[in-house]
């Protein structure tokens, strides 16, 4: 119950400084976040442990911790890693794509076309990208992928619902299904590697 509870005070906070509902410099406090999340003090302290190493969080002269924030330069550096990471994921899995795992790359992706919560869309993203690449066998490296992509939520912000920018996704998203569809790989890479480029230009 412990380890769940410090798991969900950790998202909240976390989507909470990513959105900007926490800015850099507000201070966290152990007793209000126990009260607001209605548990004990042992998972805040563990929440803010995690927080302070995901680097989120800092730890003051008189032990308080303030919100650190993400800098400027963290969108990029996170796509940037992404673009070498989450190619290699969908080249190990190319081979061992299933139609149950084609089928729920679709189903996110329907998902993803219709959705009209940015935290939702940010998941429904995630949701796409893992179908294809968890039959890479390598769970660190869907560790990894996962990870630095919830980090970066704050870029679904940049595409509601009818924009061009969530309509360009979209096309990108299908375009890399049909090709891992009909078993293109090298196409399936190329459409990945463009998609990610293409998400960085927007932080540039």
């Amino acid at each position: 119950m412990s380890t769940k509870a410090a798991n969900h005070i950790v998202e909240t906070v976390e989507n909470e400084i990513v959105f900007g509902q926490l800015r850099p410099g507000e201070l966290l406090h152990q007793v209000a976040l126990a009260e607001r999340f209605g548990v004990s003090r042992q998972p805040v302290r563990t929440a803010l442990e995690i927080l302070t190493e995901k680097k989120l969080l800092t730890r003051r002269a008189d032990r308080s911790l303030e919100v650190r924030g993400l800098p400027r330069s963290a969108p990029q550096e996170i796509l940037a890693i992404r673009r070498t990471l989450e190619p290699q994921a969908l080249s190990q899995a190319f081979n061992h794509l299933t139609e149950r795992d084609l089928l729920l790359a679709q189903q996110a992706l329907e998902l993803f076309e219709i959705e009209t919560e940015t935290q939702h869309l940010a998941q429904r993203d995630i949701d796409f990208h893992l179908a294809l690449y968890r039959p890479c066998n390598s769970a660190t490296l869907i560790r990894l992928i996962t990870e630095l992509r919830r980090t970066n939520i704050r870029a679904y912000l940049g595409q509601p619902l009818g924009s061009k920018a969530r309509q360009t996704c979209i096309e990108e998203h299908h375009a890399i299904l049909k090709a891992c569809k009909s078993g293109n790989r090298e196409a399936a890479l190329s459409l990945l590697i463009t998609h990610l480029d293409i998400a960085q230009e927007r932080f540039e």
